[in-house]
């Protein structure tokens, strides 16, 4: 049995990527597609389908990790290792999730690292819970108070939201503005900066003009803390 298509690669993802941040490459992979004709030249929609429909699919994914596993066992025969393009290997992985910005970094994604057209953060969410003391942060931010919510790029004002809850893996948070499942934001506040996928959206039932809305984060940004304060630095 033949090695399966590397849908990772096809989709720019490392294969521990986690399924919010597969949900948001292929969004920002079909803006791409909608907007660059230079992209939409080089890329293959089909596969791009393809290789969402499996790794977006938590059984699929599964199964496919499976075959790979199998497959990669196997001693392959000789080959010819073909030249890899940088830039399309590249592309996604330095694009900002939220307005499709290309970034000039060529070095890994530093915590502090930030969109140079929108501001949006950059640093990968997991990556900061493991390298920044995320949960010692979380412990001294509010958790009941203003954000800032941005749906597009650029956009004239925000829409305000109240944070209710937090936690590393993301918010839940109540807005007059419905926002829709799998939209990509942007979450501004005192405390932190991030762009998120929204999990779920329901109906406030104690204020019927309100909706409570689950965000999961793709990117993440605290300011730093000192002592028990938070610096005004960003």
């Amino acid at each position: 049995m033949s090695a399966p298509p590397d849908y990772y690669r096809i989709l720019h993802v490392q294969p521990d990527a986690p399924t919010a941040v597969i949900h948001a490459i292929y969004r920002t992979l079909l803006q791409r597609l909608q907007t660059s004709a230079t992209f939409a030249g080089e890329a293959d929609p089909a596969m791009i389908e393809e290789a969402y429909a499996v790794l977006g699919n938590a059984q699929r994914r599964a199964a496919y990790d499976a075959q790979r596993r199998s497959a990669s066992a196997r001693p392959a025969p000789p080959r010819e290792v073909p030249a890899v393009d940088e830039h399309s290997e590249t592309l996604v992985m330095n694009q900002c999730l939220f307005c499709g910005a290309a970034h000039s970094l060529q070095r890994r994604i530093e915590r502090d690292d930030d969109c140079g057209r929108c501001g949006s953060p950059l640093c990968p969410a997991e990556r900061h819970r493991l390298e920044y003391s995320g949960q010692r942060m979380l412990s001294r931010i509010p958790k009941h108070h203003a954000i800032d919510i941005y749906v597009t790029w650029p956009q004239a004002e925000s829409y305000v939201g109240e944070m209710r809850d937090l936690s590393l893996n993301g918010m839940q948070l109540t807005c007059a503005t419905r926002l829709q499942p799998n939209q990509i934001v942007k979450i501004i506040c005192s405390e932190l900066h991030a762009l998120a996928r929204v999990a779920h959206t329901n109906r406030d039932i104690d204020t019927a003009d309100r909706w409570i809305i689950g965000v999961e984060f793709l990117t993440l940004r605290f300011r730093q803390i000192r002592g028990s304060f938070i610096s005004a630095e960003v």
